[in-house]
């Protein structure tokens, strides 16, 4: 019996185990074209980028297919935030690329952006041979440590093998927590066979989770006992902005946006109240201040000083991590708006609300005060043009379906504060980094991303500067895009701060360069407007561009946004 029981176990440890020693099957790709075969399988339609030599392979690769189109950029800077903006406008995974050192360096900027708006960004960057990983050598920095801060996943490629998990998990990073990923490859790696196969996209990853009954119904009756309640929301909402109105409607309720979120809803709505914060409306401001509560939908930004203390706040948002974050909080929702709002407004029409009758007329007339109060400013005749008829001009130029981009500055407060936007457009902005040069980069990604949209690039002088030799980029790829740029002569928003602080304007006043001429170097066409004369024709001329974009130089007024501290 025991001679029995010991052949058994010698027969059973000599039963291999399933799948040992059996290696993944070959991909037949090297590492530089399974990171290309592997991207398109996601989608991916542009990777942006800077040339160097620890990325060439890559770029041989793209060479030689056609499913993902290579986008030559001037500044690694501006190939993050093309990659960041066409993520905005399209929801999808954008994707940069850089050299190692210096040229992942200058993707900083443009991937915190991404990372501060949470948008789905893949970054990739070349890295030293593996046999110089962690010496002196040329162009040699820990790329995982630089990306720590702006990434919630970073990892480095030093075996061809380990390439299919680390991107497919980059990859699932990106698209399901919305911020970016990074992935260094070192550059020995690129010519090395793959064994692992590629991947097709998982569709479970934009699988919505429906959240119960009972949250709905504990939401519904929250909002059922308020008396003077105010949507506020946020670019989260996109896919349910008819229900959004028609919950407003309902209710009534006031509507506050975010910026981005401004086109979601008809501007001159009877229950439209601006936009929020100091570049937002007064008329906002005092709908909020006497609201008894806030159904937060869809939106991650809210200043302090725009935070009620009294009243009770509704959170609704797809990321729990969100919910509560820098204000009040009496309940939260972990859902998708376009889940939860419709089932809101069946659970409110169900069982009458309380007569908010008061409440309707007194959004209408705040909101005809501030109405009546920004048409006045935007119907200025000063020489030079006030900047808030300079944004009127752009407002009115912009088709239903426009795609503007907004830069970072002065003329940023008062697009909010002014411009009226129109349901089918869309708004791209730096929304949380707030870094100077977006606009220019935004708005070659948005032509390219969606080439049938007009797209008009709104931007300071100040800011401008920073990416605008990207013109030579749009102009290469005969992009018809218009970039107005608004000429004051200073970093206004910084100078009127100092200003009323008392404190000296050292550092804010600018000696731009010839934007006109500039412009006409870089193969695009340019014009300056003094007047609304000019600013008629420059427009006309730009509308008869279709192969190269158009610069439109603004002069206007350094007039003071109110509430500046």
């Amino acid at each position: 019996m025991q001679q029995a029981t010991m052949e058994a176990a010698v027969q059973t440890s000599a039963v291999p185990a399933v799948n040992a020693d059996q290696r993944k099957p070959s991909s037949g790709l090297t590492a530089a074209q399974y990171i290309v075969e592997q991207l398109a399988e996601w989608g991916v339609a542009r990777i942006y980028g800077v040339i160097g030599d620890a990325n060439l392979d890559v770029l041989d690769a793209l060479a030689k297919q056609n499913r993902i189109a290579y986008v030559a950029c001037q500044h690694e800077e501006s190939a993050a935030l093309m990659a960041s903006a066409e993520a905005k406008l399209t929801g999808q995974v954008g994707v940069c690329m850089a050299t190692s050192g210096p040229g992942a360096a200058n993707l900083l900027n443009g991937v915190a952006d991404a990372a501060m708006d949470y948008v789905p960004l893949l970054v990739l960057t070349g890295q030293v041979e593996t046999y110089n990983i962690g010496t002196r050598a040329k162009q040699y920095i820990d790329q995982q440590k630089l990306f720590s801060g702006v990434t919630d996943c970073s990892e480095l490629v030093t075996h061809p093998d380990a390439l299919p998990e680390l991107l497919q998990t980059a990859l699932t990073t990106a698209i399901t927590q919305g911020k970016p990923a990074h992935l260094s490859i070192a550059k020995n790696m690129y010519r090395l066979p793959v064994n692992g196969t590629v991947k097709p996209y998982p569709r479970h990853l934009k699988q919505e989770l429906l959240v119960p009954d009972e949250p709905v119904r504990e939401a519904a009756e929250l909002i059922r006992g308020a008396a003077r309640p105010v949507l506020l929301i946020g670019r989260g909402v996109s896919g349910a902005a008819a229900e959004v109105i028609r919950l407003a409607e309902q209710l009534p309720a006031a509507i506050v946006t975010t910026l981005p979120a401004r086109p979601l809803v008809p501007n001159d709505h009877l229950h439209y109240a601006g936009g929020l914060g100091q570049a937002g409306s007064e008329a906002a401001s005092v709908l909020l201040s006497e609201s008894d509560l806030i159904v937060m939908l869809g939106a991650t930004w809210w200043p302090d000083e725009y935070v009620p203390s009294q009243a009770r706040v509704l959170q609704i948002d797809k990321i729990p991590a969100q919910i509560g974050q820098g204000h009040p909080l009496t309940r939260g929702i972990a859902g998708d708006a376009a889940d939860i709002v419709p089932r809101l407004v069946r659970e409110l029409e169900q069982s009458p609300a309380p007569n908010r009758l008061p409440w309707k007329a007194r959004i209408a007339e705040v909101n005809a005060a501030w109405k009546g109060r920004i048409e006045a400013e935007a119907n200025q005749k000063t020489e030079p043009l006030a900047p808030q008829l300079a944004v009127k001009l752009v407002a009115e130029a912009c088709a239903e379906n426009a795609v503007v981009t907004v830069d970072t500055g002065d003329h940023t407060l008062w697009f909010n504060r002014i411009f009226q936007a129109k349901r089918g457009q869309s708004v791209l902005l730096s929304g949380r980094w707030r870094t100077l040069g977006f606009a220019l980069p935004a708005a070659i990604a948005a032509k390219l991303a969606q080439p049938r949209r007009q797209v008009v690039a709104l931007a300071g002088d100040g800011g401008v500067v920073q990416t605008i030799m990207e013109l030579r980029t749009a102009a290469r790829m005969k992009l018809a895009f218009t970039l107005v740029i608004f000429d004051n002569g200073s970093y206004a928003m910084e100078r009127n701060r100092m200003s009323v602080q008392g404190l000296n304007t050292l550092g804010s006043e600018l000696e731009s360069p010839d934007f006109v001429k500039l412009a006409e170097s870089c193969g695009a066409s340019g014009y300056r407007v003094t007047t609304e004369e000019e600013w008629e024709k420059a427009l006309q001329l730009a509308a008869n561009s279709s192969d190269v974009p158009v610069v439109i130089v603004v002069k206007v007024a350094d007039t003071m946004v109110p509430h500046t501290k």
